[in-house]
């Protein structure tokens, strides 16, 4: 099969992708007055930042384009024998393939013409579900954290990961804000692409480093209909391209600081929580050599001191301190406020040279260094004991080379070394740890891996060819991944009480303790290929239709998946003026197999690691809170598994949208999607005990008639979810000189039975699709506004350089799942739903918060000074988290039954300062 698509690929006719997933192209046709074609016109389009020039010459229908051009700002003329030059200035942004017409009058009729404009409102040309986060709004909006990714909730159909806690930091993850969800899949379903290289983090499935917002130049979200040569996720884009220097020497030192003086109370503990934080770094960018070599540099660091909240009920606490204190050594349970904080250093530099007029390269490095105690599974209802430290080292090194060859090919070469290391220990490293259902759970963590090494190698190569109305880009991408994950788990064992009284009397329902290595390496070789064709059918009509091929190799016994091929294709229409463009694109994508759920099943295979389940009152049990010495004679073990035949999780996604230039600096689009997910992984235990104890002693029956008899439970990660979406979004934006605003809405309803989580498990696991019900992510209704304003220069002194920007964003409530806390139907899962309560069947609590900036402006002898002060959740509003969903067993829901757990920042201040040359 991998060789019958080679072949097709080396004798493909050559096949273009509208845009590049770091860079744009501009494009038009040459005409005289008339409107008739101009052929053979010299078109030249120099970027004013760094001097260089591409050049084109029109073809017999007067069109030209100029492929893969750095972003910035452009002036784009023609020149044609008996005929004045005309040209054009405009800005270039990401992905963009601008429409540039330019009309040439007869030599003497009249004088050469320049035209300044901004980009034009409408791309006539793109296909794909798809918004740009510009420069401005990475540089001018309020961000709580500085972390520019949360600028991506600003695109219509992108909402936060529903994971019920509000921790910065994901599991077996160091980068922050990585809790995206578009269309409301999971997020690790995305993809994250920085200067057209994969930075993703393949082993949790999330993103894979982080950037100070300084180095952010701008990035797409494509939420629906990418072209083919972005692959390896299911669900959406995040194309981020890196800042650059230019010609002119610039430079920046800022500072931005925090403090829990300036700040509103806690809406759970009613106190002012401490906090103290200061962000410092510095940007330099400039030529080292002009016109020819670019240097930008960026350093920052962030110091964060503060705390979060513990909300386990004070009467509990007090009850398990009485059980607990002198027996374990433990600390006494507390609840209340908890210190925790991070630490990081981010540090980046690039270099751009133009090696001749048609050959130019870069090349990068980049570290992010971040400590944080208590990061993790700290809060709620979890103690201090239940968390953990991170410690976390990210080092990337990646280059470009691009390469015009003659007047119609372009090549691209790029590739990247990365090396990631993660540490995470427990705060209690003796356990075991403990889980009252509803109340509390205390002792070590045992969910989470520990430690995570990993190397990243990748290549990427690309043709793309001009050839009349078409233009066509094949490629393909290498990318090795080596990864060991050490995860102890159940080393320390786990002790879960069905309740408060349970655990009191020492009745728990479960025991579980490992034994092994807890330890597990693999290497994951992937191969992308693809070929993609861009037909201007005619001036009003583009079709875009292009396939990929993914091939992820994963170690024994799995079975590679190798029939991932995926079609795409798109349709632009642009009638009468170009100011409406009608568009619409389908594709099939597919996913990468999370790297954590091939580590668990390969370490805890039952030979290696073995996990020992004992139900409370089997004799063999240890009275709380002792642990086994040794794996008990006679119990068969628990394992995770994986199904040898797993298929990577696939979406079939189509869209539709009409977008409308609306005046002279502003525009509306309303659009539909729908995604439809397949094989999304899921966990399912698939030796479930048949009989009870009771029944099982009673007929004669070994294992408790489980299906195989020689093991107890078998975890097994399978590919059987499924998703829906669907959703109407209505988005628009404005500027006008320094005013800005964006605007979007959505509607949508999303469904799945598979959770947000690819390691949660079904009610019943004979009955995987009875869990069909609304999705984790399933937020009905967001809407988010933004914008900036700058008074004008026509006002007095003292009111000039005023700017205020915002982010306003409300949202409707998100699922909660019902359970009752106790193994209802004996599958010795503990999650069970009270009788005809469907999964997610409650909602939690509706969001909102409202951000703004504030800042002044201050020129003195070519210095620019700018003060800033930023209040996040002006209004303080309580934004809470999912609330406890532990029902209880009787018909009467236990007294913490739908109480918040957690809450959102309330309303804090930021004050920064910037000085810039």
């Amino acid at each position: 099969m991998l060789a019958v698509v080679l072949a097709a690929f080396v004798c493909a006719a050559p096949a273009y992708a509208q845009g590049s997933a770091s860079t744009g192209s501009i494009a038009g046709i040459i005409a005289d007055a008339s409107g008739a074609p101009i052929a053979r016109a010299a078109v030249r389009a120099t970027n004013l930042d760094v001097g260089q020039s591409w050049t084109a010459v029109s073809d017999a229908d007067g069109r030209f384009r100029l492929l893969a051009l750095p972003l910035g700002r452009y002036r784009v003329a023609a020149d044609a024998p008996g005929f004045e030059s005309a040209s054009r200035e405009l800005t270039l942004a990401l992905g963009q393939t601008l429409d540039v017409p330019l009309t040439l009058a007869v030599a003497g009729v009249s004088e050469a013409v320049t035209v300044s404009a901004a980009p034009p409102l409408v791309d006539v040309v793109r296909t794909e579900t798809a918004q740009s986060v510009s420069l401005h709004e990475v540089r001018d909006l309020p961000l709580n954290g500085r972390n520019y990714l949360d600028l991506a909730l600003l695109t219509p159909g992108v909402s936060r990961t529903n994971t019920g806690t509000p921790q910065r930091f994901a599991e077996t993850s160091a980068v922050p804000g990585t809790g995206i969800s578009i269309s409301s899949q999971r997020n690790l379903n995305n993809a994250f692409v920085v200067d057209g290289l994969s930075a993703n983090d393949d082993a949790a499935g999330l993103a894979g480093t982080f950037y100070s917002q300084e180095v952010i130049r701008e990035f797409n979200v494509i939420s629906s209909g990418a072209e083919a040569q972005f692959g390896r996720a299911s669900s959406g884009f995040i194309d981020i391209v890196t800042q650059s220097g230019t010609n002119d020497v610039h430079g920046a030192a800022y500072g931005f600081f925090r403090d829990a003086a300036l700040d509103a109370r806690n809406p759970l503990s009613r106190r002012t929580e401490p906090l103290s934080q200061q962000q410092w770094g510095a940007t330099y960018g400039g030529p080292l050599r002009r016109d020819r070599t670019f240097l930008f540099t960026n350093v920052e660091s962030t110091r964060n001191r503060r705390t979060g909240l513990i909300t386990i009920d004070p009467a509990a606490a007090d009850a398990i301190n009485a059980r607990m204190f002198g027996v374990t050594g433990e600390r006494p349970i507390a609840t209340g406020a908890f210190p925790t904080g991070f630490t990081t250093l981010n540090v980046f530099a690039r270099v751009d040279h133009a090696w001749s007029a048609a050959t130019r390269s870069y090349a990068r490095y980049s570290a992010y260094h971040v400590t944080s105690p208590n990061a993790r599974n700290v809060g709620g209802l979890n103690t201090i004991t239940r968390g953990s430290v991170l410690d976390n080292l990210d080092q990337t090194a990646a280059f470009s080379l691009t390469s015009t060859i003659g007047a119609t090919l372009l090549h691209e070469l790029r590739g990247q070394a990365t090396r990631s290391r993660l540490d995470a220990p427990v705060n209690d490293e003796r356990g075991p740890a403990i889980n009252v259902a509803g109340v509390a759970n205390m002792g070590t963590a045992t969910f989470s891996p520990t430690a995570r090494a990993l190397d990243v190698y990748e290549m990427a190569d690309t043709l793309t060819i001009q050839r009349g109305r078409h233009l066509v880009k094949t490629g393909a991408d290498v990318l090795l991944n080596r990864v060991a994950v050490t995860f102890p788990g159940a080393i320390a064992g786990v002790y879960t009480f069905g309740s408060l009284d349970d655990f009191l009397a020492g009745r728990y329902v479960t025991y579980q303790q490992a034994f092994g290595d807890p330890r597990q390496f693999q290497s994951n070789p992937n191969v992308g290929l693809f070929a993609q064709d861009e037909w201007r059918l005619t001036s009003t009509v583009t079709i875009n239709a292009g396939v990929r091929y993914d091939l992820q190799g994963l170690p024994d016994p799995i079975r590679t998946d190798a029939n991932n091929l995926s079609p795409r294709a798109g349709l632009a229409w642009a009638p009468g003026d170009h100011r409406t463009v009608v568009r619409a694109s389908a594709g099939l994508f597919f996913d990468r197999l999370p790297l954590r759920a091939t580590s668990n099943a390969l370490q805890r295979d039952g030979v290696r690691y073995r996990v020992a389940v004992l139900p409370g009152d089997d004799p063999r049990a240890p009275a709380f809170p002792d642990r086994l010495a040794a794996f008990p004679d006679g119990l068969l073990t628990s394992i995770n598994s994986i199904d040898p035949g797993i298929q990577d999780a696939s979406s079939r996604q189509v869209a539709v949208a009409v977008e409308r230039a609306v005046g002279g600096d502003a525009s509306l689009e309303v659009g539909y999607q729908h995604v439809t997910g397949r094989g999304l992984i899921m966990s399912r235990n698939v030796n479930v005990p048949t009989l009870t104890a009771a029944e099982a002693e009673r007929l004669g029956v070994p294992n408790l008639g489980r299906p195989d008899s020689r093991l107890a439970n078998d975890v097994r990660y399978e590919s059987i979810g499924r998703s829906s979406y669907d959703a109407l979004s209505v988005s628009g934006t404005w500027r006008r000189g320094a005013g800005s605003l964006r605007l979007s809405y959505t509607l949508s309803r999303a469904l799945d039975d598979a959770g947000n989580f690819f390691f949660s498990q079904p009610q019943d696991a004979g009955d995987v699709h009875a869990d069909w019900g609304p999705s984790d992510n399933d937020q009905r209704h967001r809407l988010t506004v933004s914008g900036s304003l700058q008074t004008p220069d026509r006002l007095a002194p003292i009111w000039r350089d005023w700017q205020v920007s915002g982010m306003f964003s409300a949202a409707s409530a998100l699922p909660f799942n019902v359970v009752t806390g106790v193994d209802d139907n004996h599958d010795t899962n503990v999650n069970d739903r009270p009788a005809g309560v469907g999964r997610n069947s409650e909602r939690a609590f509706g969001f909102a918060t409202l951000d703004v900036r504030v800042a002044r402006s201050v020129r003195f002898a070519g210095i620019e000074t700018e003060f800033m002060a930023d209040v996040f959740n002006v209004l303080n509003r309580s934004n809470l988290t999912l609330p406890n969903g532990v029902f209880g067993t009787g018909t009467t829901p236990l007294p913490s039954f739908g109480r918040a757990t957690a809450a959102m920042d309330p309303r804090q201040i930021q004050l920064g300062v910037r000085v810039a040359f």
